[in-house]
């Protein structure tokens, strides 16, 4: 029907993130690495990486293109727009620009809005997805859209349990009722099947519309041992890896209504903390 266009007016970064498992089934699972280096997990390229794909996660199509000949102001102003400048410690945004990079890269979805955030429900309780994306699924040619959420947490276990309370209100009718409303007036003119999209969003169409096209990809990166005890991507660690992977897939796989279709992504981390550490000196020097 429509024919995608691009939403953004330079290269995405190079691939750093490597798949490493990949489980098949019902619902795509996959975890990723940034690979080791003279024994260490490379934690400053991965953060180095996420610091590029910022213009890309944070700022408007037209924003990119009217700052194209400026990158440190492009970079700049997509550190305003997407980090609490008054406490570091509250930027778990480093998750929203991982998940964002990976289903750019892994699954080639397009935003449709930028950095989608809003409030909902009757109590000011803040509500969000972490991300907003677009995709023309290949077999069937139906426009799917890709509604996601990322955890950035010390322990895998905590993270699935924070993600999944998140991600329940999007098979709740109201919920979905809201955002429609939200979203609608927000797509980027310069979207992919923005058409579509326009339409999808209108008053007169029916949320069914909506709801048959919804996927939920889900990031949980999070501390992993035996990330912090390897020196090499090896068949050990590899097997550690997906272990893990198949209990987080089983986790969702119990909770997630049958009707919903879900994509799992894990990053088992090295630590936490040095990745947002690193990031974070990065980012206050352009706040």
């Amino acid at each position: 029907m429509n024919q995608p266009i691009p939403s953004f007016e330079f290269p995405i970064p190079t691939k750093l993130l490597e798949c490493i498992v990949d489980l098949t089934g019902d619902h795509s699972s996959i975890a990723v690495c940034p690979d080791f280096e003279v024994g260490s997990w490379r934690y400053k390229k991965l953060s180095d990486h996420l610091f590029d794909w910022l213009p890309d996660a944070a700022l408007k199509s037209q924003e990119r293109r009217a700052l194209l000949g400026d990158p440190m102001q492009m970079i700049g102003k997509a550190c305003r727009r997407v980090f609490d400048v008054s406490d570091p410690s509250k930027r778990g945004e480093i998750g929203e620009i991982l998940l964002h990079a990976l289903c750019r890269q892994e699954y080639d979805t397009s935003p449709f809005v930028a950095r989608l955030f809003y409030k909902m429900r009757s109590n000011d309780s803040v509500t969000s997805v972490d991300m907003a994306h677009v995709l023309q699924n290949a077999e069937t040619g139906q426009l799917e859209l890709w509604l996601g959420e990322a955890k950035l947490y010390g322990s895998a276990r905590e993270a699935r349990q924070s993600a999944f309370k998140s991600i329940e209100p999007l098979w709740d009718a109201e919920f979905l009722e809201e955002m429609k409303a939200l979203i609608g007036p927000k797509v980027e003119e310069s979207a992919a099947y923005v058409d579509e999209l326009t339409w999808l969003f209108a008053d007169q169409t029916s949320l069914d519309k909506i709801i048959d096209r919804i996927v939920v990809p889900i990031c949980i990166a999070a501390d992993f041992d035996a990330t912090k005890g390897a020196a090499s991507r090896d068949e050990d660690y590899i097997t550690s890896v997906t272990k893990e992977l198949e209990k987080c897939k089983n986790y969702f796989d119990k909770r997630v209504p049958d009707k919903v279709r879900f994509v799992l992504i894990f990053v088992p981390l090295d630590c936490k903390t040095k990745l947002e550490t690193h990031f974070n000196e990065r980012v206050q020097n352009l706040l």
